[in-house]
């Protein structure tokens, strides 16, 4: 097998620091709060700072090529489809309920939600667009 490129070193670098952060955010916050929300920015900031600094000090060639300036784009193109497909279906649903009225939530707590929501969105487009980016450098290979 041979050996990652310094992009994918930093590509698979990212997803793990993603999933160390967010997974237990979604998985064990209890009320959406403007803190807990901040407190996972603050700590991916740190950990990709930390993670994308080590990859950079012990891998040596860390040229690109138009290839990786392909993959890229193509990674920034599925994360961007991902985001705007969420986001038209969370607006079809905010308009259905409130059509409805059937939603249960209003004044701050409503507000906490939907923060809650689209950054949900933007989580999941940026995984999109770094999976997208890795499945693309092993198909090259």
């Amino acid at each position: 097998m041979p050996s990652l490129s310094y992009q994918e070193k930093s590509l698979y670098g990212s997803l793990a620091a993603e999933l160390v952060v967010y997974v237990p955010y979604f998985l064990f916050h209890r009320a959406n709060s403007i803190e807990g929300v901040a407190t996972m920015i603050l700590a991916i900031i740190v950990v990709q700072i930390v993670l994308q600094s080590l990859i950079a000090v012990f891998t040596r060639n860390r040229t690109t090529d138009e290839r990786d300036r392909l993959i890229e784009l193509r990674g920034y193109k599925t994360g961007y489809l991902t985001v705007v497909s969420l986001m038209v279906v969370g607006l079809g649903a905010l308009w259905l309920h409130t059509a409805t009225n059937t939603f249960p939530l209003h004044g701050q707590a409503l507000a906490m939600h939907f923060l809650s929501v689209f950054f949900s969105v933007l989580i999941l487009g940026d995984l999109a667009k770094t999976v997208a980016q890795i499945v693309a450098y092993r198909r090259a290979l």
